[in-house]
């Protein structure tokens, strides 16, 4: 079958990511969800091909690389997806899971009365994740960058604030454990971040972008604290080591 002539309802089912795609075109999660694609995209005027390339686009940005590989990645190249992919899904996501389960309060209120404390719980991870990504990408992650040009062709040693790369980095690993607690709290009230019976379909999108979110916190924060993290403290005690 193909994709523009079933539901968004289907289409949503077995393609999570195609929550954002359906809200950048104007389709409308709960009132338009028995319609086929097809006829969403006819009745908005709206080119089917695109959005269906989209959707694909949607779907290939989800697969996830093998951990394994990054760890021959050098610290600036894994700094560096790290900022592209982890770091971009943090400031653009969980906004549009605000909105979802703000729209969810608006709508169904009364079927989903933990919504509004749902979209509290995001803002406060966002705003937290915010914060703290702003520390790495200003004061840590240029610290390891020059720290590995120096190991490399001799540049000029690092300068810091601190006296010790551990210290910052003892600091981000706490504040990642506050982060996977907000999430974990998230999990626990949707029960494993699973739509009720019955729900409508921003319901169900939320669910499954809030799990896509812990998904990826979960990749994020093992490249930092079990890969980069450990690293930089190598380099560090390398440099010591030189004199």
């Amino acid at each position: 079958m193909s994709i523009a002539t079933q539901s968004i309802r289907s289409i949503l089912s077995s393609r999570p990511s195609a929550a954002a795609v359906f809200e950048r075109f104007g389709i409308d999660l709960c009132s338009d969800a028995e319609e086929s694609l097809a006829q969403a995209c006819d009745r908005l005027r709206l080119c089917t091909d695109q959005v269906m390339e989209k959707l694909d686009e949607a779907s290939a940005s989800c697969t996830e690389t093998d951990p394994a590989s990054f760890k021959t990645y050098t610290a600036s190249r894994l700094i560096q997806h790290i900022v592209r992919t982890h770091h971009a899904y943090v400031r653009q996501e969980p906004p549009r899971l605000v909105s979802m389960a703000e729209k969810l309060v608006a709508r169904h209120g009364e079927r989903r009365p933990d919504a509004r404390q749902m979209a509290a719980l995001l803002r406060e991870l966002h705003a937290e994740m915010l914060a703290h990504l702003e520390e790495e990408e200003a004061v840590l992650f240029p610290f390891i960058v020059r720290m590995e040009e120096e190991l490399d062709w001799s540049a000029p040693a690092a300068c810091a604030c601190f006296r010790t790369v551990a210290q910052p980095i003892a600091g981000m690993t706490a504040e990642h454990k506050s982060a996977e607690a907000l999430v974990m709290r998230l999990r626990d009230m949707t029960h494993g971040f699973e739509a009720r019976a019955g729900a409508c379909l921003t319901e169900t999108a939320l669910c499954g972008g809030m799990r896509r979110f812990a998904d990826d916190l979960r990749q994020h924060l093992h490249l930092e604290d079990d890969v980069l993290f450990p690293r930089a403290i190598e380099m560090e005690t390398e440099l010591q080591a030189r004199g």
